[in-house]
């Protein structure tokens, strides 16, 4: 069976964000699918983001800012580390099931049956090709902000894939919590040097941060609300 999956949690994102992101995969998508939104998560995890967390406030977009003396890449507490809980929900699918995630703020463009129809080898997550051509740039925004060559905005596993990381996150709870500001900062420092990850073609998915041009699926990570008000 393939499996369109999502997450909420908190009020930044509605029930009618999770509407529109259906309407979007039943519209684009030319293979039968099923689709669920994940709104429960494991309590304990989340005492692990309190004990880290050094902000005053969660941030809803990608800005510079300090709060409490730190840095927003030095905030710590995984915020998303809900999307990593996704990756435990091996008893709730079948093991020849594919399950292709997607942000709440993904726009589609194109036909989801692609992400159906790759080599399942190994889970597939988004590699941020845009910083190859700007080398120095990456060189300059890893410095300030750790910047990840991984993007977790869209990913595609089969059950049991990416258990290993979840149970990484088990173990090692305390460490993780308190080091990384973001999910997809973990993922790729823990896991980027493994080789777990395949990628997605250069230019199947785009970001709307860095550039015009859409892909299957344009990711509008980074902008402020109303934003991507105007943009939908």
């Amino acid at each position: 069976m393939y499996r369109i999956i999502c997450a909420k949690w908190g009020d930044y994102y509605s029930d009618e964000d999770v509407k529109w992101l259906h309407f979007q995969c039943k519209k684009n998508c030319s293979v039968d699918f099923t689709f669920e939104c994940f709104t429960e998560f494991p309590q304990h995890l989340e005492e692990y983001k309190q004990k880290h967390y050094r902000a005053s406030i969660q941030p809803d977009y990608r800005f510079d800012t300090i709060q409490n003396g730190y840095h927003r890449d030095d905030f710590g507490g995984i915020p998303h580390y809900r999307k990593l809980c996704l990756f435990d929900l091996d008893k709730k699918f079948d093991k020849d099931d594919t399950i292709l995630y997607l942000d709440l703020d993904s726009h589609i463009h194109g036909d989801l049956r692609y992400f159906f129809e790759l080599n399942n080898d190994k889970p597939y997550i988004v590699w941020n090709y845009w910083w190859e051509d700007k080398p120095e740039e990456w060189k300059r925004q890893y410095h300030i902000t750790r910047c990840p060559l991984y993007n977790s905005s869209v990913m595609v596993w089969k059950p049991s894939q990416n258990r290993r990381i979840y149970n990484f996150l088990e173990d090692n709870a305390d460490k993780c919590f308190f080091t990384y500001p973001s999910m997809d900062t973990f993922l790729f420092h823990q896991f980027g040097s493994k080789d777990h990850f395949n990628y997605f073609e250069e230019g199947i998915v785009t970001s709307h941060r860095i550039s015009k041009n859409k892909g299957i699926v344009h990711m509008l990570e980074g902008l402020s609300t109303e934003e991507k008000n105007v943009y939908s």
